[in-house]
């Protein structure tokens, strides 16, 4: 028992040691996002900064036409969609990096493209109702290389329970 224990450390000690030991330049692979999140090394995210040699004037702005949408009464599981739209009002071009939703039942879908000033874009959400009820709230969190980095959308339901029906045998 105690060589088996001996020998669970001494492997330990060599797999801490050789990890220990890395070149600095092989932990340079290692890249996180403004969140502090891990990226994998291939990651063709690119992450929103501010440059601080960077006028405010210079970024550019995203205006969304109504960044609040009410899907009044709808039924228990029915999926509904609806389109933000928005313009880039500023200097720079505007990428909507990542639409991160609150939960699972919403599905965020847009252009990844960069937009110059003046131009627009839309993100479509599609939200699936099965398995709520009542009224709703959910969010999406923009990530963009605007100046604050961030922009959020939010929509709301009043969602009818589906009817149990009773078979009788």
């Amino acid at each position: 028992m105690m060589i088996k224990n001996s020998i669970s450390v001494i492997a330990f000690l060599v797999l801490f040691l050789t990890l220990s030991c890395k070149k600095q330049d092989e932990s340079a692979e290692f890249r996180f996002d403004a969140k502090n999140n891990f990226l994998p090394q291939n990651s063709q995210l690119a992450i929103p900064t501010v440059d601080k040699n960077k006028k405010p004037e210079d970024y550019p702005i995203i205006k969304i036409d109504d960044s609040n949408f009410d899907f009044g009464t709808i039924n228990e599981g029915d999926k509904v969609e609806h389109i933000f739209k928005f313009t880039n009002t500023g200097n720079g071009t505007l990428m909507v990096i990542t639409a991160q939703p609150s939960c699972g039942c919403t599905v965020p879908e847009w252009k990844k493209n960069p937009l110059k000033k003046g131009e627009s874009g839309e993100i479509k959400i599609i939200f699936n109702s099965a398995g709520k009820s009542g009224q709703q709230q959910k969010t999406v969190y923009l990530t963009t290389n605007t100046l604050s980095g961030n922009d959020i959308i939010t929509f709301k339901a009043n969602i009818l329970p589906k009817k149990e029906t009773i078979k009788i045998k």
